[in-house]
């Protein structure tokens, strides 16, 4: 079974509107809006699919709809799937929800939107929401980008890590949470890496997050002043391994740390750049030898780019770290076969690794009209399927490739229906490429969701429609650990932030809030029933 995430959400053109009219065999997640801009990560391990609402997402395969789920306990317009994602075997999806606008009033205006993370669970075809995430000490620091811009889990669905950069006056940060049999927990102070440097603008750390199959490794990207940050895990707490990592042989403000992704056991990592070279765009690949961190060869820059495609605004690895793909989203702004007010056609180039270099495999494109493709990527663990969401007329998509033979082929695009709404989609794939999750942050007036597609015996169909309770705005970005989905809300609480956790078991769905805290200040995490 294939899980795959997809979270949807207009990070960057959120003037985009229109319909989908050119698909020719699309099912529609219910209660999903055809116009939205998919711009989320997407990781992969398992058999799942969570599909963010605010886009569509269309499949030349037959689809079961079932209900969207949201997160309960939202406050306001919590954009839940901003970011999207899921544990290994595709039973634990985790959602973020950054939104910008909040209806919270309790919580002061100076101190904004919190956000927050929503975290949903199924078993026997029946999803749960297990948990609404809300890191303490949270301090707001204006825009969109609050606790739930990213999110990331591990392989068995227990620890998950939140970004939220624009905490502390966009300085950033990111919150890391644990599971056990007491429930959902913040593991630590939240993660701000040092040495970023002086800069006119603050890193944004927290703008995208990866972490390692067993929990104990974490990479936190500061795109606003170039850089990375690797943590690592000791008893109760994170210490930062070395300094901050920026890859060598950029041309001007490359934006390094826009994306991130770990391989599983946490000793390569990809960061994307895609404003280098005047827009080009890049990506840095990094090997962990003795726990000293080292670029492994030169930036990774596909060829047949044509414009600014804008490389590197979304990045993913397989399992072993030796297949990448880097998602180009402003390639080719001239194809006439993109419906107007699209942009770009956009791509996502395939790199393969061995002995240690890299080299270009395949440079993936659609074959229907689709903009922006490279928005959002994902592998699965082997690296023979990879997800790639993008625009359609009608709200976002996510397209299937699969590689055989050296040669890659696309075989299915999916479209989320039901959206209300406009949303970019995020998306997110189990290990084995059977589970997808598809979110949409601004669904439904910016309340946000997440839906999930399966994949059995050729067969995709659409699983369940999340939502997290309590939320406010929730944001699509997405990662995969087939058992647990997160979903986050940047703009819950008036900048806060928080995150609900959703768990699947026989006919139904169950979820649990961590609270919100009353103040940036305040130490504590609870659940809220």
């Amino acid at each position: 079974m294939l899980l795959v995430l997809i979270g949807l959400l207009d990070r960057h053109e959120q003037e985009i509107t229109a319909g989908l009219s050119r698909i020719y065999q699309r099912y529609l997640a219910s209660q999903a809006d055809p116009s939205s801009n998919p711009r989320a990560r997407a990781a992969i391990e398992a058999e799942r699919a969570v599909v963010g609402r605010g886009r569509q997402v269309a499949m030349t395969e037959t689809f079961q709809d079932q209900p969207k789920l949201v997160g309960t306990g939202a406050v306001g317009s919590a954009n839940q799937g901003m970011a999207v994602a899921l544990s290994a075997d595709g039973n634990t999806a985790i959602v973020g929800g950054p939104g910008a606008n909040n209806a919270d009033r309790d919580r002061p205006a100076s101190i904004g939107p919190a956000g927050a993370a929503w975290v949903f669970t199924q078993s026997g075809g029946v999803w749960r929401q297990q948990a609404k995430l809300v890191g303490t000490t949270s301090e707001y620091g204006g825009g969109l980008w609050s606790q739930g811009a990213s999110v990331a889990v591990s392989a068995d669905g227990n620890t998950a890590i939140v970004g939220g950069p624009s905490d502390n006056r966009t300085t950033g940060a990111a919150w890391v949470f644990t599971r056990s049999s007491d429930g959902w927990t913040q593991h630590g102070n939240k993660l701000v890496g040092s040495g970023a440097g002086e800069a006119a603008l603050p890193p944004g750390q927290g703008m995208c997050v990866a972490v390692s199959a067993d929990g104990k490794t974490a990479i936190v990207g500061g795109w606003r002043t170039d850089g990375v940050w690797v943590f690592t895990r000791s008893g109760s707490g994170w210490t930062q391994q070395g300094k901050k990592l920026i890859g060598t042989g950029a041309v001007g403000n490359a934006r390094q740390g826009m994306s991130v992704a770990l391989s599983t056991d946490g000793n390569t990592a990809i960061v994307g750049g895609w404003s280098d070279n005047s827009k080009t765009g890049a990506a840095w690949v990094f090997t962990r030898s003795g726990g000293i961190w080292t670029q492994q060869g030169k930036k990774l820059v596909g060829t047949d780019a044509l414009g600014s495609a804008r490389q590197g605004m979304s990045v993913a690895l397989s399992a072993d770290g030796n297949t990448a793909i880097v998602g180009g989203p402003g390639d080719n702004p001239w194809d006439r076969s993109v419906p107007f007010g699209l942009g770009a056609a956009g791509a996502a180039w395939v790199f393969t690794r061995s002995g240690g270099v890299w080299t270009q495999q395949n440079k993936l494109v659609s074959t229907g009209a689709v903009g922006r493709l490279g928005t959002s990527i994902a592998l699965s663990a082997d690296g023979n399927i990879a997800i790639v969401g993008g625009f359609a007329e009608d709200g976002g998509v996510a397209l299937v490739f699969t590689r055989g033979g050296g040669q890659w082929t696309q075989d299915k695009r999916l479209v989320g229906t039901g959206a209300i709404g406009k949303s970019a989609p995020s998306v997110a794939l189990s290990t084995d490429g059977s589970v997808v999750i598809l979110g949409a942050s601004n669904d439904n007036g910016g309340v946000g969701a997440a839906w999930v597609f399966t994949r059995s015996g050729g067969y995709w169909s659409q699983d369940k429609h999340l939502v997290g309770s309590g939320a406010a705005k929730a944001v699509p970005s997405a990662s995969v650990d087939s058992s647990v989905d997160m979903v986050g809300r940047s703009n819950d609480n008036s900048g806060a932030g928080a995150a609900t956790v959703f768990t699947q078991r026989g006919g139904g769905s169950d979820s649990q809030e961590l609270a919100r805290p009353s103040a940036p200040s305040d130490p504590a995490v609870s659940f809220e029933e």
